[in-house]
């Protein structure tokens, strides 16, 4: 899975442990992680700086994921988004809903690491990531 080009990725969720695992498990396979505790930080990190993917969480404090997805879209249309939810989400309306913010996919909690790294990697070869 890696790239010659170090690769970005913001990891949004609010749970600690969530957050440390998939940096722990993404550092060393040559990815850069940022990571994001709420909505808001999210929104703010994708302000600040353009990331190759951003994993989003649904349930967060301050700003929920769709939310931030919307806004991701006004301030970088062509941003790469994972969407991480509770299977309790799991709906046609809900999937239509993520998918109307043009995330890449949608994956249901607990993810299996092997179907979370293919869809980061299907992901990342969609394309570059925005400017």
């Amino acid at each position: 899975m890696m790239n010659a080009a170090v690769k970005s990725i913001l990891v949004a969720d609010d749970e600690q442990g969530i957050r440390d695992l998939l940096r722990f498990t993404l550092e060393p396979l040559g990815f850069e992680v940022s990571t994001a505790s709420d909505g808001w930080e999210a929104l703010e990190a994708v302000r600040a700086r353009s990331f190759d993917l951003v994993l989003l969480d649904v349930h967060m404090p301050r700003m929920s994921g769709p939310e931030v997805l919307e806004k991701i879209r006004e301030l970088r249309p062509a941003q790469k988004v994972l969407v991480v939810s509770s299977s309790s989400d799991a709906s046609l309306a809900f999937e239509q809903r993520v998918a109307e913010y043009g995330a890449s996919a949608c994956l249901f909690k607990p993810v299996e690491l092997d179907e979370l790294l293919g869809s980061i990697e299907r992901a990342l070869e969609e394309g570059g990531k925005d400017s």
